[in-house]
This record gives C-alpha cells, structure tokens and sequence, in this order.
C-alpha cells in the first residue's frame, strides 16, 4: 500500500486486495489487505462490473485500485474514500515455507516410523476384508 498526504485531505493510495463483500445496493465493498486487515470502500455505478468479477473470483484473483483514503492518526487506513482506477489481478499462490515438505514424504517417514514387528501385524487381506477389520462382519472367502 502507498499513501501520499496532502494537508488533512483523503490521501492518495495504491492497493492490492481480496474483495470478501459488496452490497450493490449502497455501492459498498470490503476489501481484505495482505495483512488481514479488512478495509471498507466505495464504488460507482460504473465500477460494478469489476467489483462483483472479483468477488466471484476471489479464490484467485486480487482488486488492484488506486484512489482515496483516509486514515487513523496512526498511519492505518480507515476507508477508502474514492476510487478512481479498479483492475482485477491473479492472485499469488502462497510460497511454500522451508519447513514445508511434500506430502508424500510425511506418509514415507510415518510409515518408517513404525516398527517392523507392527508392520507383520497388518493382515495382508485388509482390502478384501475390511468390514471385518472395522466392524466385526465375517471374514469373506480367499
């Protein structure tokens, strides 16, 4: 987000977001930042079309606007005043973290995790029988 003070006035913003609402009747939208923070906004008549899109696409797509806003004496936006400009983005998958591994590699090291002894334990006709093995049934013929 960038903002630009002039005298008091609304200030000038840059802002890229999830749009989680919109009423169209009184032209209302809200828009979730990066952070978290949900920031509520108004647009036109016009600017419809774009809000609603990006609300039915919110899953991968991000409203990118530049207008107005105005702000809490401590520098966060309070709302945004006006928008002149609206663009739908896609949305940036979340990176992994490095802790991250894929999910195939949890399966393998659960499954060496238990012993050996357990493991002979297994029936091999689990498939075949397993409403035998959850519930009691009886065992189906080999």
């Amino acid at each position: 987000m960038t903002k630009k003070r002039h005298n008091g006035s609304p200030a000038l913003v840059n802002l890229t977001g999830e749009i989680r609402a919109a009423d169209l009747d009184h032209g209302i939208f809200i828009l979730r930042l990066s952070d978290g923070t949900r920031v509520r906004g108004t647009f036109s008549p016009g600017q419809e079309a774009v809000i609603t899109g990006a609300l039915r696409e919110h899953a991968s797509r991000r409203l990118h606007l530049r207008g107005r806003g105005e702000f809490h004496r401590g520098g966060k936006l309070r709302r945004i005043v006006s928008v002149k400009h609206l663009g739908v983005r896609p949305a940036r998958p979340k990176r992994p973290t490095k802790e991250s591994k894929p999910f195939w590699k949890w399966i393998v090291e659960l499954g060496e995790s238990i012993p050996k002894e357990d493991w002979a334990k297994v029936p091999t006709d689990g498939a075949q029988n397993l409403d035998h093995y959850l519930y009691g049934h009886p065992k189906r013929a080999a």
